[in-house]
């Protein structure tokens, strides 16, 4: 069983998406409310796609919960805020989800990090509170909301592990659904890739705004 700790917009999906490919799965989160709407059979936002894969989800027993679960892996997609002042991602919350993972995880236990961090985030932050008895994994998210259920499916994936046997191990949990290549490395390279995609996506953007502007100031269509 697998214990989906977070259920926003990369946590849920995620299980969801998980559950309804045959792999068992619980959904933790602290918001007793989130929770509750779940368990009525009602999603928590709107996303093309979300309600139909919502439906086969819970047709295949997916649950929800507060409580953290005791299971051979977790998957934690908490928030990882942007700090304005420091201009560096709040790791506090995954800290502190993985602190809680330990007081009920077993020896051996497979803890996966979806949450978007920065290269060194992991060691920093979250390696001092993982018992030394549990494997620690990296697979940073890649959906974009607006898009979520068919980039869950077809995107590529990183997994990042600090052996290859984990990751190998991981990499087939996400293998039950997403139709993307799925490619095993090490952690801080799996937090690397995040960091390479944003930022080729943040230059392209601006690149094709400049575009606009000077086919705008040329009285051209950018599109055309």
């Amino acid at each position: 069983m697998i214990n989906v700790i977070g259920l926003g917009y990369i946590g849920l999906p995620t299980a969801l998406m998980m559950a309804s490919h045959g792999v068992e799965v619980v959904g933790t989160d602290c918001n007793e409310e989130l929770v509750a709407t779940l368990n009525t059979g009602k999603t928590t936002f709107k996303e093309e796609g979300l309600a139909e894969l919502f439906k086969k989800a819970v047709d295949a027993g997916i649950k929800f919960a507060t409580e953290y679960q005791r299971t051979d892996t977790y998957i934690v997609s908490v928030p990882t805020p942007y700090d304005k002042s420091s201009k560096k991602v709040d790791a506090s919350y995954v800290a502190s989800a993985v602190r809680n993972v330990m007081e009920y995880c077993p020896i051996g236990a497979t803890v996966v990090i979806e949450s978007t961090v920065s290269p060194g985030t992991i060691d920093k932050f979250v390696r001092p509170v993982v018992r030394e008895d549990v494997n620690l994994v990296h697979a940073p998210e890649r959906i974009i909301p607006g898009n979520m259920v068919y980039e869950l499916l077809h995107n590529n994936r990183t997994i990042g592990a600090d052996s290859r046997e984990i990751g190998e191990k991981v990499k087939k949990y996400y293998a039950s659904f997403c139709q993307g290549e799925i490619v095993v490395t090490d952690i801080r390279t799996a937090e690397m890739t995040k960091v390479v995609e944003n930022a080729f996506r943040a230059v392209n953007i601006a690149f094709a705004n400049e575009l606009a502007r000077i086919c705008r100031h040329d009285d051209m269509n950018v599109y055309e």
